[in-house]
């Protein structure tokens, strides 16, 4: 009699097992899902203020979104307004859940005046461009 009591309850408790794991959700890759340009970021790497103009002497700062679980590397690639690199910087990366990130960058001497772009990568995949102008 014992054993007919626990057949069912074991039965149960494999069934809830797998019911479980087939309705939870699949982890969502590594994604880039939004870059915002600015003057600072806050504590949480966000950019409060985003613009597309910067002086000389400033220091552009990105914030990139990223959604999914995983490690990667993020690569963000500052290039002039005649297309030399100026910076190329990395970060690794291993999110749980939704998160920003930071890159900035400064020129000694001051940002030659134009149109320049920064250039941002997951794990070496498809790149995402913002422009910026310095006037």
């Amino acid at each position: 009699m014992t054993m007919r009591r626990r057949t069912p309850t074991l039965a149960w408790a494999v069934l809830s097992l797998l019911l479980v794991g087939a309705c939870s959700k699949p982890a969502e890759p590594l994604k880039i899902t939004a870059i915002d340009l600015g003057h600072r970021v806050n504590d949480d790497n966000r950019i409060p203020s985003p613009s597309e103009t910067y002086a000389p002497a400033d220091t552009v700062y990105a914030s990139i979104s990223v959604e999914g679980t995983g490690s990667g590397t993020l690569t963000a690639r500052w290039t002039s307004a005649d297309g030399q690199l100026l910076s190329e910087q990395t970060q690794k990366i291993a999110p749980t859940a939704p998160a920003h990130f930071e890159f900035h960058l400064a020129q000694p001497g001051g940002w030659p005046k134009g149109r320049h772009k920064a250039v941002f990568t997951l794990n070496g995949g498809g790149s995402r461009t913002r422009e910026f102008e310095v006037r």
